[in-house]
């Protein structure tokens, strides 16, 4: 799969949640991350325009799942856990 270009936001009553976006995406015009996990009410940008591989191994997360829902439902919720 290629690369894929996202905005990472992280909530601001959990750290341990983070939203995925396609880079540019504003997330205020978003109502689905709120109505399933009120955490995603408010949010900070963590980072701008990563370059996501869905290939990749990273630490805490399922990043073929990140990829397969922003590709679906263009967005998506997922919580770092401990490696």
């Amino acid at each position: 799969m290629n690369l894929m270009s996202v905005d990472l936001y992280q909530s601001a009553t959990d750290p341990r949640k983070f939203l995925a976006l396609p880079a540019g995406v504003d997330p205020a015009e978003l109502t689905g991350p709120m109505v399933f996990d009120r955490d995603y009410a408010q949010i900070n940008r963590y980072h701008k325009a990563f370059e996501f591989d869905p290939s990749e191994t990273y630490a805490g997360v399922n990043a073929a799942k990140i990829a397969a829902d922003i590709l679906t439902v263009k967005w998506a919720m997922y919580r770092r856990e401990a490696s």
